[in-house]
């Protein structure tokens, strides 16, 4: 009989501490690939516990490289500003009222260039804690591009359109005033500043004769769409009537800016 009772007492034991290993343990589940953001944004780094346990009473840190210099810190049921990372004071949150349901998300405002790399996430609860990572890019789009006209040594007019602070190469469009893609005619020039961001050039040869040019730059990771950049020339040689080309110059250009940015808006 006290064999049998203490058998019941052992096997109640194991299945207790198995019940608190089964309702402590947890996984930090992060997202499978790289989150994208623009400089200026706001971006969401997505984290969930696996099984959505309340996190409330748990700690939560956001850190990169230095486990003791956290970009967040969730500790006793408040986050603790006065531990974080200068550079991210004001910057950064959790979603506080979705902690119950294990949403331990990190939300990043303002984003700027140096934001970029690794990001972990540390989540605590006494007895168990987990960890991961995500890579977090910052895509720098560059100024809206500028076109300007100018005459080789070989006495060939072309137009230039250039645009500079790209954190990777745009893909570069021209269209003459038929919509026609005419990008295969241009050249295009590329360099680093001493920031490591982009400057992008790229020219193009044009005939003496009245046309209108645009030239399109836009990401190629980030919403290209969204980031469409262009810039419009009116070609117009000088001939006698100089006057009226000039007001129909101008109105043409107004109605092809307007055509070209609701075509691009389309893409």
């Amino acid at each position: 009989m006290k064999a049998q009772k203490g058998w019941s007492c052992f096997v109640f034991f194991v299945l207790r501490m198995t019940h608190v290993v089964w309702t402590q343990s947890f996984q930090v589940v992060g997202p499978s690939s790289a989150v994208l953001a623009l400089v200026g944004e706001d971006v969401t780094l997505p984290t969930s516990l696996s099984p959505a346990l309340n996190a409330q009473g748990f700690e939560v840190k956001w850190f990169r490289d230095d486990f003791d210099s956290p970009v967040l810190l969730y500790h006793n049921l408040q986050i603790r500003p006065e531990l974080q990372i200068q550079s991210y004071k004001g910057r950064t949150s959790l979603f506080l009222e979705e902690l119950a349901s294990g949403n331990v998300s990190l939300r990043l405002q303002d984003i700027r260039a140096s934001d970029r790399g690794l990001y972990r996430c540390f989540v605590d609860s006494g007895p168990w804690n987990e960890e991961v990572h995500m890579t977090l890019k910052v895509e720098v789009v560059g100024s809206p591009p500028l076109i300007s006209i100018s005459t080789a040594e070989d006495q060939q007019t072309r137009l230039e359109c250039s645009s500079e602070k790209w954190s990777s190469q745009p893909e570069v469009t021209w269209r003459d005033m038929s919509g026609v893609d005419v990008t295969s005619q241009s050249t295009l020039t590329v360099k680093r500043d001493d920031e490591g961001l982009l400057r992008v050039s790229s020219v193009i040869p044009i005939k003496w004769e009245f046309n209108v040019f645009s030239c399109l730059m836009r990401s190629n990771t980030v919403r290209p769409a969204y980031q469409s950049k262009v810039g419009v020339y009116v070609f117009s040689p000088g001939i006698s009537g100089w006057s009226v080309v000039f007001w129909l110059s101008l109105a043409f250009y107004v109605a092809v800016t307007i055509v070209l940015i609701l075509k691009w808006r389309k893409m």
